[in-house]
């Protein structure tokens, strides 16, 4: 049996992994008072990693087609919000809430195209997309600044201190996650597990699989552009790099890390990707070339990621414990 049937065929959370999840909250809560406001930046990125790792793990574990170009989706949701805020009189809480709405339109139009294709076909037509999202930006001086970015984006003043907006995130941050993981375990969900694991099969019996990619193409659309929202409020800046194709690895290489077939995989390696750039930047310039020996051991001895391995080992222990209390 594969890796991603083993993981996808478990029933359920265990009966006290909701214990676990609250504990994981009130640690989150706490957490400021406990961390500097350095550390607690870092965290702010972890969160909002995870919400754009998740969101595109959505298209590649769950339906099986690899993205090549979250970035520019990602961009456009974090420069729907700043043009908005520095351009018109929008609240900040509208143009939030427009940041992912617009992308998920965009997700359409995109889609669209996108779906027509399979394998890397698919693949480098979602690059090719992110590519012109991000050439029109880099070069659209008038309109998005070009390369200088825009700077000095208004936050409310609730939202200024950093501690306010670390807990602004956690919502977004938990709210966002909890519809995703729905989303999972829906009926459509699981229509979108079984065109992954045999797509001539699904067709057969009558399921219209452009349309379900579509409409999991939109919904990577619409969080990743929510992702890329929070982020221009966290830095009160936008540049045209958001929409590099080398940002987008950071996306696919968070979930690969934490492993695509586990739902909390792209938040766990969201969460290690970054602790581990801020600690090898903190030593060596040579971060590139640790990333590469991190992904070569990953892809040759930890398929199943991180997050894969470790609910492995515990289904291991929790058999074995079932076992001699049987």
């Amino acid at each position: 049996m594969s890796i991603q049937s083993k993981v996808f065929t478990k029933r359920g959370w265990w009966n006290w992994s909701g214990t676990w999840l609250l504990v994981v909250l009130a640690f989150l809560i706490v957490l400021p008072f406990l961390i500097k406001s350095g550390s607690l930046s870092s965290v702010i990125e972890m969160m909002i990693m995870s919400v754009a790792a998740c969101g595109l793990n959505l298209m590649i574990g769950y339906s099986g087609m690899v993205n090549f170009g979250p970035a520019g989706l990602y961009a456009f949701g974090a420069y729907t919000t700043a043009l908005l805020l520095v351009n018109t009189n929008m609240p900040f809480w509208f143009a939030m809430i427009a940041g992912p709405v617009m992308t998920a339109i965009a997700g359409i139009i995109i889609g669209w195209f996108c779906i027509r294709l399979t394998h890397i076909y698919f693949a480098l037509l979602t690059l090719a997309f992110s590519q012109l999202i991000y050439t029109i930006v880099y070069k659209w001086y008038g309109f998005t600044g070009g390369d200088t970015g825009i700077v000095g984006i208004r936050v409310p003043d609730l939202l200024a201190p950093l501690n306010h907006y670390y807990y602004f995130t956690l919502v977004i941050t938990f709210v966002s996650i909890g519809l995703m993981w729905i989303v999972v375990h829906s009926p459509f969900g699981k229509v979108v597990q079984a065109f992954r694991e045999n797509p001539e099969r699904t067709e057969s019996i009558g399921v219209d699989i452009k349309r379900c990619r579509l409409k999991v193409f939109v919904l990577q659309s619409f969080f990743l552009g929510a992702a890329g929202s929070l982020y221009c409020g966290f830095n009160h800046n936008v540049f045209a790099n958001y929409a590099h194709w080398l940002k987008g690895t950071e996306f696919i290489l968070s979930c690969l890390l934490g492993g695509i077939y586990n739902f909390f995989g792209p938040i766990v390696g969201a969460a290690v990707y970054i602790f581990l750039e801020q600690l090898v930047i903190s030593y060596t310039e040579y971060w590139p070339f640790i990333l590469g020996i991190i992904i070569i051991l990953l892809v040759m001895f930890l398929e199943g990621g991180l997050a894969g391995f470790i609910s492995e080992k515990f289904h291991i222990i929790r058999m074995r414990y079932d076992d001699t209390q049987g």
